[in-house]
């Protein structure tokens, strides 16, 4: 029969201590960088919309404008927001008819611009005594 001392115990216990820490560790340092990654993935998302949502208020406010019947003061650039440029592009492909291109660019502090386009095609016609836009596509 072997006798075991209790210096060999310590000395397996403490091995086993040192290994599950180091796969403990590993496992803890696996889980940050994934919550890193999604984070930095969802304020990528968030941009991205900031982006879209813009182009799209663009688009509306340049239909206000056909609306007024006033196409010579639409702007070819305005800021929504401080961290926003949007560029407008309105040309009149037939009479009462109009493609209307925007591109929105947004910039978060401290990072990369994020852009966004939107196109889209309107025909202005009255109803009822009243000028509408009627959406005919991009």
């Amino acid at each position: 029969m072997i006798k075991h001392s209790g210096k060999e115990r310590k000395g397996v216990a403490l091995l086993t201590c040192i290994v599950l820490m180091a796969l403990s560790s590993a496992l803890l340092i696996a889980v940050v960088v994934q919550e890193l990654s999604t984070r930095k993935k969802f304020e990528m998302i968030n941009l991205e919309t900031k982006a879209q949502n813009l182009a799209l208020s663009a688009q509306e406010i340049a239909v206000g404008f056909l609306l007024e019947d006033a196409v010579a003061k639409i702007p070819t650039m305005m800021s929504l927001i401080p961290e926003a440029k949007v560029t407008f592009i309105v040309q009149e492909t037939s009479k009462s008819s109009f493609k209307i291109d925007i591109n929105a660019e947004y910039t978060a502090k401290d990072k990369k611009p994020v852009r966004s386009g939107l196109s889209g095609s309107f025909l202005i016609k009255t109803q009822d005594g009243k000028r509408v836009a009627l959406s005919v596509g991009k």
